[in-house]
C-alpha cells in the first residue's frame, strides 16, 4: 500500500512539473504581461537601469497648463544625465505592492545602484489600506508569488488572494475610523476619526449641493480622514516598508524613501494645529525609523505651498510643475552623496 501511494505521488509530481514546464513555455509570459506589466517592465529594463523609481500617481500626474510636463523622476534625472533612472508607476500603489516589485529584481544581473520608493503619507490611512482598489492591486501580483507558476495561475483562477468585496473593505475602513483611538500629548476632545469628522460634517449635511460652505466642510472632512492617525509598528504599511528596507540592506542596495509633500497649509487653515501636529509627528516617526543603514528618507512634507497642488478640492499628492521641480531637486540633492561624480547642476 505504501509503495502504491509513493508511486502515485511521484506520478502527480511528474505531471505537475510537466504542466508547469508547458505553461512556462506557452502562456505564462502572456499572463504576466496582461496581469502585472510592471514586473515585466522591471525585468526587461533592469539591464539598462541604474536606479529604479517606484511610485503611484504622484509621478505621473501633471497640470494641463504646465509649461513643463516632466515627472518627478524625470526632473531628478536632469541632475544625473549619465545615470538611467527608470520609473515604474501604477496609480494607487503602496508599499505592499512595491515590495513585490522589489523582489522581482534579479540582484545577480546588473544589480541597481539605488532604489527610490515613494513614501506617501496617505497610504498609511484607513481609506487607502481598505481601498476598493486593493483587490485589483492584490490580483496583479498573484502570478509572481514564490510558488510554481502553474500553481500561481491556479490560485488566480480560484481568486485565492485578498479578494474582499467593496462592502467588506468599506466596513473595515468605517470600523477603523470608529474604533482606533487617536493619541495626543495634550488634551483634545475628539478621540477617534469618526468623532472628529462628524463634528465638522454635521454642519454641512443639509446644505444644497454646490454650496461653497458645504464644499469647504467636505474638504475639511477629507483632510481629517486622510491624515488623522498615529503611526506605529502595527500599521500594515509600516510592516511593508520594513520589508523593503530589510531587502535593500541585505542586498547592499541604497534605498531612498521619497516622502511626498502634503498640503500642510490647507490642513492648518481648514482643520487646525491638531491635524498638523499628527502629520508632522508621523513624518518624524518615518524619518527616525528608516534613517539608518543604507536608507535615506527624503523629507518633502511641507516643501510645497497649497496652490501648487493640482487637486484643490481633494487630498492628493499631485503637483503643478513648480511642486514637482521642488521635490525632484530635493531628491536629486539627497542622491549627491552617493553619486557626487555624476551630479550636474540642472537649474
Amino acid at each position: 500500500m505504501t509503495k502504491k501511494i509513493i508511486i502515485k505521488i511521484l506520478i502527480l509530481v511528474i505531471v505537475l512539473t510537466g504542466l508547469n514546464f508547458i505553461y512556462n513555455l506557452t502562456q505564462y509570459k502572456h499572463d504576466l504581461k496582461d496581469r502585472c506589466k510592471e514586473i515585466v517592465d522591471i525585468k526587461e529594463k533592469q539591464d539598462s537601469t541604474d536606479i529604479f523609481y517606484f511610485a503611484e500617481s504622484s509621478n505621473l500626474t501633471v497640470r494641463d497648463e504646465d509649461s513643463i510636463k516632466n515627472s518627478i523622476s524625470e526632473i531628478t534625472g536632469f541632475f544625473y544625465p549619465s545615470l538611467k533612472i527608470t520609473s515604474i508607476d501604477k496609480p494607487a500603489t503602496h508599499a505592499g505592492i512595491y515590495k513585490v516589485w522589489l523582489k522581482s529584481i534579479n540582484v545577480n544581473l546588473n544589480k541597481p545602484k539605488a532604489i527610490i520608493v515613494t513614501l506617501n503619507m496617505r497610504s498609511f490611512d484607513a481609506a487607502w489600506i481598505h481601498s476598493k482598489l486593493e483587490t485589483q492591486l492584490q490580483e496583479s501580483v498573484v502570478l509572481v508569488q514564490p510558488y510554481p507558476n502553474i500553481f500561481n495561475r491556479f490560485l488566480l483562477s480560484l481568486q485565492a488572494f485578498d479578494n474582499k468585496t467593496e462592502e467588506q473593505r468599506e466596513q473595515e475602513m468605517l470600523d477603523d475610523w470608529k474604533n482606533v483611538q487617536l493619541v495626543f500629548p495634550f488634551d483634545f476632545k475628539y478621540k477617534t476619526v469618526r468623532d472628529w469628522d462628524v463634528s465638522y460634517g454635521q454642519y454641512g449635511w443639509d446644505l444644497p449641493e454646490g454650496d461653497p460652505k458645504k464644499n469647504k466642510i467636505l474638504l475639511t472632512c477629507h483632510y481629517i480622514k486622510g491624515y488623522a492617525f498615529n503611526l506605529n509598528e502595527n500599521n500594515p504599511r509600516i510592516k511593508d516598508f520594513d520589508e523593503i528596507a530589510k531587502w535593500c540592506h541585505q542586498n547592499k542596495i541604497n534605498l531612498y524613501l521619497n516622502l511626498l509633500a502634503e498640503n500642510i497649509e490647507y490642513a492648518d487653515s481648514l482643520v487646525g494645529k491638531e491635524l498638523v501636529f499628527l502629520m508632522k509627528q508621523n513624518r518624524d516617526y518615518l524619518v527616525k525609523r528608516y534613517s539608518k543603514n543604507n536608507c535615506v528618507v527624503v523629507d518633502n512634507l511641507d516643501n510645497v505651498n497649497g496652490l501648487e497642488f493640482i487637486d484643490q478640492t481633494w487630498t492628493t499628492e499631485h503637483y503643478g510643475y513648480r511642486g514637482r521641480m521642488i521635490i525632484g531637486r530635493n531628491l536629486a540633492d539627497s542622491l549627491k552623496k552617493q553619486f557626487s561624480k555624476q551630479y550636474k547642476k540642472a537649474y
